[in-house]
């Protein structure tokens, strides 16, 4: 019996060794069916036969429009913020915009069952995230380090217009060239980047040839760090790079024109003296116990300083935030079944920036997507400053797959209807004319004549987004409506839109 059972078992053996191609492909198939039900899983359904899943919301995210008051974030926002809180493998960040906000995310996560998945970073908790540090040690290139730099520094107005659009980016250029210079020299001198080093290397910066020369300024320690990075080991690229730096601080800026020189070291002060001061040296300058790393292991990191009560320092450290968090999903390799992350933004146009339209057309193979709520067009327009601000906000706007449009201003709404496009429409009209001659009269026969003509129509009026959508609140039994819009692919009905009535509840 022994012998005939070891026989079966050789038999078995050689069956799966003789096949092994047709054993592999099944379990290819059931692997990558795992993998597309990862995506797949419906988060929330927009009608009875169109869900929105993992995969839909990742590709290309949603902007919910709205003015104040139409319910925006107490109805979709709070209805789709709970959908995606509820799949457990998410992660992502919050920036607050009113202080009050704490309290909804704070039920959300706890109708999740995810109370410890909610790290709240503000003044008040002893959470620490030092940018600078993280963007070194996260490949440490300089023109990263001074992207960062200058992309957080845009929630400051650092470079507003001064005259012109040739002018304002002429600015922008020799601030960007100031900072590139000195990360440049600071971290081959030091091996790592700190705002402080970087504001004192500025500062100690020689203004003429005769200073150049003097013992004092020899001492000090811009000098030092010249001389530091002289003598480190670098390669033949970080050498050439390191010559164009120290070229630039002991010739090009000694020889510029004081108004210039001011007008340049102005603006880099300004965002310099930022990182280094009151609550934002604390927070964004010190130690470390958090970053965006954490978002891929299922944490969400609440920013919980909105401009409204911080002003610009809590425009500032959001905008740090979002950016080094967009940064690091770009540079991950995601697979399906990793946590996706989604950066959600309630008021974005108080944090927006134009990183924001690069980042959303490649955030989606990395599992990474974008959630804004905001009042209105003008709104971007105004915080996208400059003339191509208009241009960028479109482009931004575009990438989004799914618009929601609450009842908005006539800007927003003009640009919604667009969205929907136009329709051929038949449009019947006719006449009458008087009877002619006495028996006609007598008979009572009308003379009618009808028309009918044929024209390309908005599929859903202005008027509509503007007076024709429920706000909310008790005289509305708590509901608002809204229109949600769908690029790509249509919903079930055969339309790119869909009115959807959404719950305060």
């Amino acid at each position: 019996m022994l012998l005939i059972m070891q026989y079966a078992i050789v038999v078995s053996l050689i069956g799966i060794i003789a096949a092994p191609q047709s054993w592999l492909k099944s379990l290819k198939t059931v692997a990558t069916t795992d993998i597309g039900d990862a995506l797949d899983k419906v988060l929330l359904y927009w009608s009875k036969l169109d869900p929105l899943t993992i995969r839909g919301l990742l590709n290309g995210g949603i902007s919910i429009i709205g003015r104040v008051g139409s319910g925006k974030t107490s109805s979709s926002g709070k209805e789709l913020g709970s959908a995606i809180v509820a799949h457990k493998q998410s992660g992502g960040l919050i920036l607050a915009a009113k202080p009050e906000d704490l309290g909804m995310w704070r039920q959300i996560f706890a109708s999740a069952g995810r109370q410890n998945d909610l790290l709240e970073f503000s003044p008040s908790q002893k959470l620490r995230f030092n940018f600078l540090d993280y963007e070194m040690r996260h490949g440490g290139h300089t023109r990263n380090i001074t992207q960062c730099i200058r992309t957080i520094g845009e929630s400051l107005h650092a470079s507003d217009s001064r005259g012109g659009a040739e002018q304002e980016i002429f600015w922008v250029q020799q601030q960007e060239r100031m900072i590139y210079n000195a990360v440049e020299v600071i971290k081959r001198a030091t091996k790592r980047v700190t705002a402080s080093d970087l504001q004192k290397f500025v500062v100690g910066a020689a203004t003429s040839g005769e200073q150049l020369s003097s013992d004092e300024w020899r001492k000090g320690f811009h000098c030092q760090c010249l001389e530091a990075g002289h003598n480190a080991q670098k390669t033949p690229i970080e050498t050439n790079d390191f010559q164009m730096a120290a070229d630039y601080w002991l010739g090009e800026y000694p020889s510029m024109a004081d108004k210039t020189r001011s007008s340049i070291l102005a603006g880099v002060m300004g965002l310099l003296h930022v990182f280094n001061t009151g609550l934002v040296s604390e927070l964004v300058s010190g130690e470390t116990n958090v970053t965006p790393d954490d978002m891929f292991n299922g944490k969400w990191v609440l920013v919980n300083m909105s401009p409204a009560e911080y002003g610009e320092l809590g425009s500032f450290v959001c905008a740090g935030w979002k950016f080094l968090t967009q940064r690091r999903v770009l540079r991950r390799e995601a697979n399906p079944t990793d946590c996706i992350n989604v950066i959600w933004a309630d008021e974005a146009q108080q944090f927006v920036n134009s990183f924001d339209a690069h980042y959303i057309a490649q955030c989606r193979s990395h599992l990474g997507c974008m959630v804004f709520l905001s009042q209105s067009l003008p709104g971007y327009y105004a915080a996208l400053k400059g003339e191509s601000g208009e241009h960028q906000t479109q482009s931004l706007l575009a990438n989004f797959t799914h618009t929601i449009v609450h009842a908005c201003d006539s800007e927003s709404a003009a640009w919604a209807a667009k969205k929907l496009g136009k329709r051929m429409e038949t449009f019947f009209g006719g006449s009458s004319a008087p009877p002619e001659g006495f028996f006609e009269e007598l008979m009572r026969k009308n003379r009618l004549t009808g028309s009918f003509s044929e024209q390309y129509e908005q599929v859903v009026q202005d008027n509509v987004f503007m007076n024709g959508l429920r706000t909310g609140g008790k005289s509305n039994g708590y509901e608002c409506d809204a229109i949600i819009i769908k690029s790509g692919e249509p919903f079930s009905t055969g339309e790119n839109w869909l009115f959807r009535t959404f719950s305060q509840g």
